[in-house]
């Protein structure tokens, strides 16, 4: 007889089996992301193409990718952090109503949002922000219930968001992707947010900063503090940055 966590992963795979279908003609309007709210404020970022970075071997990048969990009490700067964000989720290239960016997703849908927890970043105010990937910018986002500081609270060990410098939350959109690859499509969420967080990894190796994923926080708990209903929009993968 299968446990209840063997039944839950086959279960799993059984409804997401691949099967070939066809496109929706209309796609879904939440298929856009990063849109700025009427009563929200454009926060500009440095273009990354305008930051001259120190030259890095791909190949000692990834020697060098390793999980910090403590950090200094430094700051880093928001050039730093244009350059995280352009490479875990920034636009690299538009085609038509495509958008290529830096990591792969299943046909170029890219169903995540990005949200930041700010401590020490120079000339951004402690809080939580959202990344708006077509404009390169941020915006400022209020708490749906407590504050930037309840998200640690969350988490199995809260002195990875309370010591960091800043830390990454991706939200899915499940719409975004089901709309085009049916339940195939639930696989493709968790599989692509491995895809960014690893180049969160490999970007701060270059960078030399700490990194650290997250997997372990009440999801429930951290849904309802960002405001999204745990559903058509709900947690899937967090991480930690800051200066070793």
């Amino acid at each position: 007889m299968q446990s209840d966590s063997t039944w839950t992963g086959h279960h799993f795979l059984r409804e997401t089996l691949y099967q070939d279908s066809k496109q929706k003609v209309e796609e879904p309007k939440t298929r856009v992301c990063g849109i700025c709210e009427p009563n929200q404020t454009i926060i500009s970022l440095p273009a990354p193409k305008e930051i001259a970075l120190d030259p890095i071997i791909l190949w000692d990048a990834l020697e060098n990718r390793q999980t910090i969990r403590s950090y200094s009490i430094e700051e880093i700067n928001k050039w730093e952090l244009s350059i995280i964000l352009h490479y875990t989720q920034g636009v690299r290239e538009k085609e038509n109503s495509s958008h290529f960016r830096t990591v792969p997703s299943a046909g170029a849908l890219h169903p995540f949002e990005t949200r930041i927890i700010v401590n020490r970043v120079n000339g951004l105010k402690p809080g939580i922000y959202r990344y708006l990937p077509l404009d390169h910018a941020l915006v400022r986002e209020e708490c749906h219930s407590g504050d930037h500081e309840s998200v640690a609270k969350v988490c199995k060990n809260p002195n990875l968001f309370t010591t960091s410098a800043v830390s990454f939350i991706w939200t899915a959109v499940p719409e975004r992707m089901i709309w085009r690859f049916g339940q195939r499509g639930w696989r493709y969420l968790f599989i692509e947010a491995g895809h960014i967080c690893q180049n969160l990894y490999v970007t701060c190796a270059g960078l030399r900063l700490g990194v650290c994923a997250i997997g372990s926080y009440n999801d429930n708990d951290i849904n309802c503090i960002l405001g999204i209903d745990g559903e058509s929009e709900f947690c899937i993968y967090m991480a930690s940055v800051g200066k070793k």
